[in-house]
Order: C-alpha cells, then sequence, then structure tokens
C-alpha cells in the first residue's frame, strides 16, 4: 500500500524553509572557519605590508572581513566539528555564522559552557543577543556586589585605623618636653594617652597670626576629611556587626566630646600660652 502524500500547507512549507536556512548558515560557519584557517596561512606567507593588496587582489577581501574570518578560526576550528569527528565537541558545530559572531565577545573559558547551558544551538539571533545582555548584566550585579562586600569589609579596618592614629598622635605629643607655664591636658577616658601639651616659644614676629590662622584652617579640614572617613567606617560596619559598631562608636564619641570640651575655653584663662608680638 503506497504512503499517503502529506498535504502540502504553507505551516510545513516555512519549516522546511527555515531548517534549509539553518542549515545554510551552519554550513557557512564550517566553510568561514576552513576560510580563516587559509587566511591565516596566507598571512603567514605573505610579505610585510602586502596582505592589504595580496586580499584586495586575490580573493577580494577587506582586511576587516579576512580579520573576522581569521578570528572565527582562532576561537572555534579547534573544537569545531562538521558531525564527522565525534572526538571533538559538538556543542559548538550546533551553531550558526550569526551565532559565531555575536559569541565572540565571551572569553574562551566562558564560551562553550555558555552554548551548553543556554543552547544556543536552537536560539534565534533575537534571543541569543537578549541573553548575552542579561548574562552582562548578571555580571555586572555580582561585581558590583562583591565591590559592596569588599567596602563592608573594610569598615573595622578604617575605624580602628583611625582611632590608632589619633591615639598615637597623642602618644607622641604626650612624650615631647613640657613647659611648667603650659597647661597638661588630661586623659580623655582611662587607659588612653592625654591629648597633646604645649611648648611654644615666645613669638616676634609681628604678621605671626597669619601662620597661625592659615594652621588652623588647615587643621580643620584634616579633621573634618577625618570624621567623614569614620563616619563612613561606622555605617559600614553596622551593616557587618552592629554590635561592634556601636562599640567603636562610644570609643569615638569619648574622644570627640573630651575634644569638644577642651577646645570650648582654649587656651586655659589662667595659664594662657605666650605669644607676643
Amino acid at each position: 500500500m503506497d504512503n499517503p502524500v502529506t498535504e502540502r500547507t504553507p505551516l510545513i512549507i516555512a519549516a522546511e524553509i527555515n531548517m534549509i536556512t539553518c542549515q545554510t548558515k551552519k554550513i557557512l560557519l564550517a566553510g568561514a572557519i576552513e576560510i580563516g584557517r587559509r587566511l591565516l596561512e596566507a598571512k603567514d606567507l605573505v610579505k610585510h605590508g602586502e596582505w592589504g593588496k595580496w586580499l584586495a587582489e586575490s580573493v577580494s577581501y577587506s582586511q576587516k572581513t579576512a580579520e573576522r574570518l581569521i578570528k572565527l578560526y582562532q576561537e572555534y576550528g579547534p573544537n569545531f566539528s562538521d558531525g564527522l569527528d565525534t572526538s571533538k565537541s559538538t556543542s559548538m558545530s550546533n551553531m550558526t555564522y550569526t551565532q559565531a559572531l555575536l559569541l565572540l565577545g565571551l572569553p574562551a573559558e566562558e564560551r562553550e559552557e555558555f552554548i551548553e547551558q543556554n543552547d544556543v544551538g536552537g536560539m534565534t539571533t533575537k534571543k541569543l543577543q537578549q541573553a548575552l545582555q542579561d548574562r552582562d548584566k548578571a555580571n555586572q550585579e555580582k561585581e558590583q556586589a562583591l565591590q559592596e562586600n569588599q567596602a563592608l569589609k573594610k569598615g573595622p579596618e578604617t575605624i580602628d585605623s583611625t582611632i590608632s592614629e589619633l591615639k598615637n598622635e597623642q602618644a607622641k605629643a604626650a612624650s615631647m618636653p613640657t613647659n611648667p607655664e603650659n597647661v597638661k591636658a588630661e586623659a580623655f577616658s582611662a587607659g588612653q594617652p592625654a591629648l597633646p601639651t604645649h611648648n611654644l616659644k615666645t613669638e616676634y614676629d609681628p604678621d605671626a597670626h597669619i601662620k597661625y590662622v592659615e594652621k588652623c584652617d588647615a587643621c580643620c579640614k584634616t579633621i573634618a576629611d577625618t570624621f567623614f572617613d569614620l563616619t563612613t567606617a561606622l555605617t559600614n560596619l553596622a551593616h557587618i556587626d552592629p554590635k561592634l559598631k556601636e562599640e567603636k562608636r562610644k570609643e569615638a564619641n569619648r574622644l570627640i566630646e573630651y575634644m569638644a570640651g577642651t577646645i570650648k575655653e582654649w587656651p586655659p584663662p589662667k595659664k594662657p600660652l605666650r605669644v607676643n608680638s
């Protein structure tokens, strides 16, 4: 009995056309890779400076087209299979020429994994472009999250460094020789070094006030910058370890309160520092 003839419909015809188109594109990729291999071979043989001329006269390719074909061979050639060599990966052999070009933007070590995970061979060009965009977005978000996490981890280090620097400066100043006429500052909290005492020589320069105004401005800027670093560190630390953040906040607050109380009426009214003009 003869097999019944399948009725031809526009849907069947469209499917056949799409299948032939897909097969043609795969054949095109295989051919492009082989052309790229031969172009690379020729490039090594052509005299220096005559590559462009050789391309135009011999194969009618622009240098841009030739470099693209060579790139296809270099990236896909070693793992490309036309279906006859079963020892090679077949995931790339299912791609079309256009798909292969789009995937050139991926690092070689990530490309094959992407192909296998996303069934690139069955994707339309539009879907593949969207998948690549989604991948780039996910990688950017991952990188941003990593950077934020690293910034958060720096919180405790920044706080410890800021407080340590302040204590070191205080310890250095406290170890300097003092003048009996100067007022010795007391420690702002138990177990911590006192703020520096002062030992200034009598100043005879009539323009001394200019120097000290500039010094005050510079010190205020340094304090403001350091305070910004401190508050930034506390904010970051709050997301990592709220309990540790509170300990560091109290420690910093004791120092700030002592400094504010000390400078509220400075210099001491009974024994002022001498600056004669």
